[in-house]
Order: C-alpha cells, then structure tokens, then sequence
C-alpha cells in the first residue's frame, strides 16, 4: 500500500512538473519593423507595443537605419496577436543624441570631452523636462501567421 501511495504522490508531482513547466502565455508572432521621421530612419528610439486586448507589452530599440525587432516582456521574441498602442520614447533622425565637445579640465589643465547638449534635441525633452519626449496611441496590428512588419512614419 505504501509503494502505491508513493508511487501516485510521484506520478502526480510529475504531472504538475510536466504541466507547469509547459509554455504558457498569449500566442506570440514575431514582429519587425522600420521607424522614419519625415523619411529618415528615426534612431535610438525605443519602442514599446501595448495590446488592446489580454497580454502584456513587447519592446524593441531602432537601429541607425531605423529597423526594429520585438520582443515579449518574458524575452520571447514577438508581440502578442492583436491590435495594439505604440509609443515611441526618445530618438533622433541623425543619431546623435549627445555631442561632445573639447573643454579645459580645471584641476590638471588637460582638455577632455564633456557632453553637450544637441540643438537637435532641445524639441525631444518632455514639458516636464524630465527625459525624453515620448509619442503614444500610434495603432498597429499584429496578424497570426503573417510576416509582420510595422512601418511607422513619424512627422
């Protein structure tokens, strides 16, 4: 009676192992996709697509031309089935997000490289002047069994 006991109690605690170790989650299609801003690849950008239905955020960060690839909040690449909000948080339409310019060092008179702040980049700061200026609500769509692709154009 016992080996039976122990022999359940086992094959149960398989069973939950089994199950639990199971993936589990919205189904998730790969995702990627082109930011521009009046054409130019919009860079260094990060993007983040929340669903309007169940599941979480996917994220992703716009390379020099501008492309990006999502992935899920677990680190599962892609982005929940659905239509979905985009924000768009900081970037620049040249990649520069600080310049560096030659000054004085005070204590030893060496000149170092201390970061200025980019002209081009005063309009990206929030109102609050916190960080970077963010866009939301940009609708996307992300199709089962497609190759998705998101094409956004800033202005």
């Amino acid at each position: 009676m016992t080996i039976r006991r122990s022999l359940a109690a086992i094959t149960l605690l398989a069973t939950v192992l089994l199950v639990g170790c199971s993936e589990s989650g919205p189904a998730l299609e790969g995702v990627t996709g082109t930011i521009t801003k009046n054409g130019v690849p919009f860079v260094g950008a990060q993007l983040e697509f929340y669903p309007e239905g169940p599941g979480a955020a996917s994220y992703g960060k716009s390379d020099e031309q501008g492309n990006f690839k999502l992935r899920y909040s677990t680190g599962k690449p892609g982005a929940v089935i659905g239509n979905h909000k985009v924000t768009v948080i900081g970037g620049s339409t040249n990649g520069a997000e600080i310049e560096e310019e030659p000054v004085e060092d005070p204590i030893e008179g060496e000149t170092v490289l201390a970061p200025v702040a980019n002209p081009e980049a005063a309009g990206r700061r929030s109102r609050s002047g916190g960080g970077p200026k963010s866009i939301e609500g940009i609708p996307a769509t992300v199709k089962e069994g497609e190759d998705n692709h998101v094409v956004i154009e800033l202005d």
